[in-house]
């Protein structure tokens, strides 16, 4: 058993380091890279509440990176009407090309690797993914590491 989770966690750790590779190559920090990317592969409006709760970042992160990515000119923070705080994010101009040179090439390169896995295969890759997280979340449970709050 202890072989599976091993390498389980090690290609976790392989899908992050890709990641946090392109991000470098990129100059991008790798929150400001995954802003981009959910703005940019997004078809509707995103909040920062939004951006938070699909990134699983850290709100302070999150909102620390979006504020430097607005103040750079890449994004437009707009109050939505009728919230206390609520703010639409939407790519500039300057964040749309910075986004189409960046986290846009990830997102066609991702498109293809689905299209290299072909379609059966990853949806057995999902399936098998979501069983492998709900059967680990109902054991840290079960070992009373987590209570029965919301699923992240």
């Amino acid at each position: 058993m202890e072989q599976y989770l091993t390498e389980a966690g090690m290609q976790e750790k392989r899908y992050d380091a890709l990641y946090r590779k392109c991000a470098s190559v990129f100059g991008l920090p790798d929150c400001a890279m995954w802003i981009l990317y959910y703005l940019s592969s997004s078809d509707e409006e995103l909040s920062q509440q939004d951006l938070i709760d699909k990134m699983l970042f850290p709100k302070q992160t999150i909102n620390s990176s979006t504020i430097k990515l607005a103040d750079q000119g890449m994004l437009e923070l707009t109050p939505i009407p009728g919230t206390k705080n609520k703010k639409k994010i939407t790519l500039t101009e300057q964040g749309r090309k910075l986004a189409e040179g960046t986290v846009v090439r990830i997102r066609r390169a991702e498109v293809q690797a689905v299209k290299d896995m072909g379609k059966q295969k990853m949806e057995q890759f999902l399936t098998l993914y979501r069983e492998f997280y709900e059967c680990l979340e109902a054991a840290i449970k079960n070992e009373g590491i987590i209570g029965n709050e919301s699923r992240v």
